[in-house]
């Protein structure tokens, strides 16, 4: 399970990357979940224009208009993937529903048709899956709150049994303190308990999900956390390279070195 946020996704010249980097996976036998974020600011962009053209925006209009950067985005890259010979299927908020319970700007997951993204596996190298977005009881287009896309890579994550779920950020893990708020991009100590180790250019490799809680920084959606924690749920956070962050239950990582 790969997670592609829009920092990452910032121009059509990053799905290729992106794409190439499945790509390596499936060379390796390994069947793909690719949930994407919008490509860049384009939520932002259609914010504004939404802004631009209402006074007034009710969340079951906005839910549809903003899940079509989300769906843009997922026929980017499936697009990408098959230009490089890797058999892949796009689902979108209508085909692969996440059925959503609560607000809808900020519902909370509650159900997928895990089964029909297993039988799309059978017989493809990889599936790209809408992050954001969802439908509630009532069919109406629901949104997971402001990087969503990290609650739907966990959920789908746990929905199937995914031997690992994985994050990729513009940044590679999670530091104790945001390396873009000034202090460029040397890691701060972090006081906390089991505090990481404070090494020079290098995020924290392992911490707990109440670790993470406790940084902040928006690195990871605190409502993704929270579930990951609530259902003993292990990730990773990284960059399109290198070995990132492992977030999860305290003594996992160094029992399973």
């Amino acid at each position: 399970m790969l997670k592609f946020g829009s920092s990452v996704l910032a121009g059509p010249q990053d799905y290729p990357v992106v794409a190439e980097m499945i790509g390596r996976k499936v060379a390796r036998g390994s069947a793909v979940v690719a949930v994407v974020s919008a490509m860049g600011d384009t939520t932002d962009s259609l914010l504004a224009a939404a802004r631009s053209v209402a006074r007034i925006l009710p969340d079951r209009l906005m839910g549809a208009l903003l899940a079509t950067g989300e769906e843009a985005s997922v026929a980017l890259l499936t697009l990408a993937l098959a230009g490089r010979g890797v058999r892949a299927a796009g689902f979108n908020s209508w085909r692969l529903l996440i059925r959503t319970q609560g607000s809808l700007s900020d519902a909370d997951p509650v159900a997928v048709d895990a089964a029909q993204i297993r039988a799309t596996l059978a017989s493809h190298d990889a599936v790209v899956f809408p992050g954001f977005v969802g439908v509630d009881a009532t069919g109406v287009p629901s949104l997971l709150g402001r990087g969503g896309s990290d609650l739907t890579a966990l959920f789908l994550g746990d929905a199937l049994g995914a031997a690992q779920v994985r994050l990729v950020k513009d940044v590679d893990g999670i530091f104790p303190v945001d390396p873009r708020l000034g202090g460029g991009s040397d890691p701060h100590p972090y006081d906390g308990p089991e505090a990481c180790p404070a090494e020079s250019q290098n995020p924290c490799s392992r911490l707990t999900w109440a670790q993470v809680r406790a940084i902040g920084g928006g690195v990871v959606q605190s409502k993704a956390i929270d579930f990951a924690e609530d259902r003993k749920l292990d990730f990773q956070v990284t960059g399109l390279t290198g070995k990132g962050t492992r977030v999860g239950r305290p003594g996992r990582w160094e029992a399973t070195r």
